[in-house]
């Protein structure tokens, strides 16, 4: 099968995680998707299936050399709930002239606003028709994933055993919350769930969720003098000594408070923050600051607030970053294709970093698609091919030599 056509069947299939529900998966669409992935992996004779169906987890091994290393690949079933996800309409540009593209008659994609289209020139790009998102994160990986087992399937030459597992609700962070890893096995194991083609990541954020809870005093305000303790009016105090220091002033290793959500009157006030920060050290210093704004703001108001601080994940960094073998072996397969390597920080994190933090190192690899979570997502087929030629190369790389002995440096 065209890794077109599997593309676009899938985004035919509406998996938009629902950060509502309290199921795993958190909507149908998913576990429809997952059972369509069973049955091409059947049909490609992989003799090696694991489907979770209660869970919604798809794993996979197509078997090889057991001298030689394991090597796994990794795409999400859902897409964000920040676009729809339901009746998709794709546009297909043949021979992308650097136009602005016309979604519809309210919505246009346009050079001037999202530059990276100028890098496309004379390719097919699929855009959406500005009513919904598309679905490249991360169905763009998952049909390059497939299409490079089929390569190998259909191939003699020799490889080690190759692992493919397909998550549900990575975009709420769930990825892994059932995650088997006593059948996903490798060696080492790759996300395919970035953007750029030839994108290579083993940085990302580490991160923490706060919520604050405000329980302030009412009355009228007529008489509130020295009895009013106004919710609200804390939390906009709160926010004000933070530095100003968010995503939309951010960008590279920059880390961020991000003001997720607020919302309440002057009895009771709630407030969501995302903290990120590449660096563990700075990260540390971010909650400690909030915890003494908290604390302060307790001395003065009676203890009116409460802070609950989460980490959420870590930076997969300070697992990968003595893996010279793996550093290098993925940079030597991308330049094979003759593409070169974006050796990019991802300013967020993927099913990957925890992965990476359980003894697989598992960093993130890009699929060619862009303005993910929105309905400016497009993708190209050139790059989309390209990707799956990376994936194939890194399988070949690795089997060079007979490399069985990698990768087996102290794990965190």
């Amino acid at each position: 099968m065209e890794l077109l056509e599997r593309f676009l069947e899938y985004i035919a299939i509406d998996t938009t995680s629902n950060s509502k529900k309290n199921t795993n998966p958190s909507t149908k669409g998913q576990l429809i998707l997952a059972k369509k992935l069973v049955m091409e992996l059947k049909k490609l004779n992989i003799n090696k299936i694991y489907f979770d169906e209660k869970n919604c987890y798809v794993y996979a091994v197509l078997e090889g050399d057991k001298k030689l290393p394991k090597l796994g690949f990794i795409s999400h079933l859902d897409t964000s709930e920040n676009a729809i996800g339901k009746n998709i309409k794709p546009q297909i540009i043949k021979n992308y002239d650097v136009k602005d593209i016309m979604l519809n008659n309210k919505k246009t994609l346009s050079p001037e606003i999202y530059p990276d289209l100028k890098n496309h020139i004379g390719k097919t790009l699929i855009t959406t028709d500005g009513t919904t998102l598309l679905g490249a994160d991360d169905k763009a990986g998952i049909a390059e994933i497939m299409s490079m087992l089929e390569y190998f399937v259909n191939s003699t030459e020799t490889h080690g055993d190759i692992y493919v597992c397909f998550t549900p609700d990575e975009e709420l962070g769930l990825g892994t919350l059932n995650f088997n890893k006593e059948f996903f096995t490798p060696d080492i194991a790759y996300t395919v769930d970035g953007s750029s083609v030839g994108e290579f990541s083993y940085e990302n954020f580490n991160a923490a969720s706060v919520t604050i809870e405000i329980n302030g005093i009412s009355t009228h305000c007529g008489n509130a003098k020295n009895i009013m303790i106004n919710a609200c009016h804390i939390a906009t105090i709160i926010n004000s000594l933070l530095p100003n220091e968010i995503p939309a002033n951010t960008d590279g290793r920059q880390g961020f408070y991000h003001l997720e959500e607020i919302n309440g009157n002057v009895s009771k006030a709630h407030l969501k923050y995302l903290i990120r920060d590449f660096d563990k050290e700075s990260f540390t210093k971010r909650k400690e600051l909030l915890e003494q704004i908290v604390n302060v703001l307790n001395r003065k108001y009676n203890d009116c607030i409460k802070l609950d601080i989460k980490d959420t994940y870590y930076n997969m960094y300070d697992v990968i970053k003595e893996e010279d073998t793996l550093i290098t072996g993925t940079i030597n397969a991308i330049k094979s294709v003759n593409i070169e390597p974006l050796i990019l920080p991802i300013r967020g994190g993927t099913d990957g970093t925890k992965i990476s933090y359980e003894g697989i190192p598992c960093p993130n690899l890009g699929t060619g698609g862009h303005n993910f979570h929105s309905i400016y997502e497009y993708v190209t087929v050139e790059d989309m091919n390209n990707t799956r030629d990376i994936l194939i190369s890194i399988v070949k790389e690795f089997s060079k030599n007979n490399k069985k002995q990698i990768l087996r440096n102290k794990r965190i």
